[in-house]
């Protein structure tokens, strides 16, 4: 999986079917991963917000599991994710909202894509992930770099 353990923080554009311009989508992200798969928690911020929680778990058939909790909505699905691009498909158990989701590496970080399909509308969305830098400050430690702390 390419969100790895870590703090990651998401900047992006939800686009809406009709619209010229999008609106602002900010993720700041937890990953954390345990011997039965990965959970990834945080926030959805700016335009729109909710909290994130999305469990995934790999399968006895090569693909992984993943049950996601986004800003109220309860979406379940598939992925592949051993290799790039990661791709997961997820819908809700009335099967009225459909998602696509793709992730790869960029040279600024992971970039993801993707499709929400509910009543007619679809909505895309563009993601850059970055991980945050730990600053790591200490009496015996010098920085060469200008960093503001």
């Amino acid at each position: 999986m390419l969100l790895n353990k870590g703090s990651w923080l998401g900047r992006g554009k939800l686009l809406v079917e009709g619209a010229a311009l999008g609106e602002e989508v900010q993720l700041d992200l937890q990953v954390s991963e345990d011997e039965g798969g990965f959970t990834v928690s945080g926030q959805l911020e700016k335009d729109f917000s909710g909290e994130v929680s999305i469990r995934v778990a790999p399968d006895e058939v090569g693909t992984y599991v993943i049950d996601a909790r986004v800003a109220g909505m309860a979406l379940d699905g598939i992925g592949k994710l051993e290799s790039e691009p990661n791709h997961c498909l997820l819908w809700n158990p009335g099967q009225t909202q459909s998602v696509s989701v793709t992730m790869w590496s960029t040279s600024g970080g992971i970039g993801c894509r993707g499709f929400w399909h509910e009543a007619g509308k679809t909505r895309t969305w563009e993601v850059l992930f970055k991980l945050k830098q730990q600053v790591i400050g200490g009496d015996n430690v010098v920085s060469l770099a200008r960093r503001r702390r």
